[in-house]
């Protein structure tokens, strides 16, 4: 799997998280999205690049043991690449793009012979910048793995990648996608597409129903009902609406789990005394946040990028039982509906968001976790395989 985000960013991914499942009965190669030179240079100094400095500069230890336990999923470390983002698209781009794949595909020629690999199937998630040409390995098949609106993302994907996820969409052999909005788009370029939506790790979560855990250190003298966001507090939150739930509610604790940016900064709030912001966490201390939330909120503005973003928190609340509020931004929360609250203004969101405080029960908490149970990344797994293997039968 050679996916965007590396198996230690800052970010939850869906990648990693399909490759851990996947690697319970298969050995699973996790292939590092690499590091330019001027990545390398500028974090020299910091962690992800220390790691990794003897592979980059020697080439040894480019292999790493993601889970001590797990020694089935496997960390790949390319050599860094050149940076060629601020290329305009062109000949000149796809010239140095060459060199780039060129790169790549050395690492994954070395995974190949060092463990001896005869039959694989290789997914590449959300990453089209490397199109590596991988029918020269003849693999069994040849998966894209679509997480989001790639022509609408705020960050450095924009630029390139609209072009070049459409070349990948319709060059391999099947397109797997985590809406059913991204359906759409992809079935205008392949009629080779499937709907495999996000999960969540449903037995990690179920723990936030534990007695057991203690309070994290940043909420540990609150005694005041907590409306909670886990997530990245990033350009696809609604500030304002933020903003209204901290005014509306100043009774309660606005707990913020995640890491924060200058959109953050820039919103104000800050400045409200019951508006708590944690930075990043690991995923396997989300759980003892949730623990503390009376309500998990969705606060995503509603536009061409969010309508695409099946979000994996959703899950993840609704594994701890938790009420869930959030703003109408996709047609998949629509699956829902039944356990959670849709609100489509500010005013019926926060009209939402008091009634749930108000009326959970022993009752709807099941109903959540009934939810949540069938929609964990087992289960994904098995419709993965029900959905590949008749192309590797093809393929083959």
């Amino acid at each position: 799997m050679f996916a965007l985000p590396r198996w230690d960013g800052p970010f939850f991914s869906t990648a990693l998280s399909l490759a851990k499942e996947l690697s319970r009965a298969n050995r699973v190669f996790y292939v590092d999205n690499p590091f330019t030179l001027k990545d390398m240079l500028a974090g020299l100094f910091t962690k992800p690049i220390r790691i990794r400095l003897v592979a980059f500069v020697f080439g040894f230890n480019q292999y790493r043991s993601i889970d001590k336990d797990n020694s089935n999923l496997i960390n790949v470390t390319p050599h860094p690449t050149l940076p060629i983002n601020f290329l305009p698209p062109g000949k000149v781009y796809d010239f140095f793009s060459s060199i780039n794949n060129a790169i790549v595909r050395r690492s994954i020629s070395s995974v190949i012979r060092d463990y001896r690999i005869k039959d694989f199937i290789y997914i590449n998630s959300f990453n089209p910048f490397y199109f590596l040409g991988v029918d020269a390995f003849g693999p069994l098949c040849k998966i894209y793995h679509c997480v989001d609106n790639i022509a609408a993302s705020k960050y450095y994907t924009a630029k390139h990648g609209r072009l070049l996820e459409k070349k990948m969409i319709q060059n391999f052999d099947l397109t797997l996608t985590t809406s059913q909005r991204l359906s759409e788009y992809a079935r205008r370029l392949s009629k080779h597409v499937f709907y495999l939506p996000n999960a969540a790790d449903f037995k990690l979560f179920q723990r936030a129903r534990e007695t057991a855990i203690a309070r994290p250190r940043e909420i540990k003298d609150v005694d005041k009902k907590i409306i909670g966001y886990i997530g990245s507090v990033d350009y696809r939150i609604d500030y304002d609406l933020l903003i209204e739930i901290a005014t509306q509610f100043p009774e309660h604790v606005l707990l913020l789990v995640g890491p924060t940016g200058s959109n953050f900064e820039r919103s104000g709030l800050e400045k409200f005394s019951n508006v708590i912001s944690t930075g990043s966490k690991h995923l396997t201390e989300l759980p003892s946040y949730v623990r503390f939330m009376d309500c998990g909120i969705i606060p995503f503005l509603c536009n061409t990028l969010t309508e695409s973003i099946y979000p994996l928190k959703l899950n993840e609340y609704l594994a701890a039982a938790k009420p869930v509020v959030t703003t109408n931004f996709s047609p998949d929360l629509n699956e829902f509906e039944d356990v959670i609250r849709i609100a489509s203004t500010k005013k019926e969101f926060v009209a939402s968001l008091s009634d749930e405080l108000r009326t959970d029960s022993e009752e709807k908490q099941l109903s959540r976790i009934k939810k949540a149970a069938g929609n964990t990344w087992e289960a994904r797994v098995q419709e993965f395989w029900r959905i590949v293997e008749p192309y590797c039968r093809q393929a083959s």
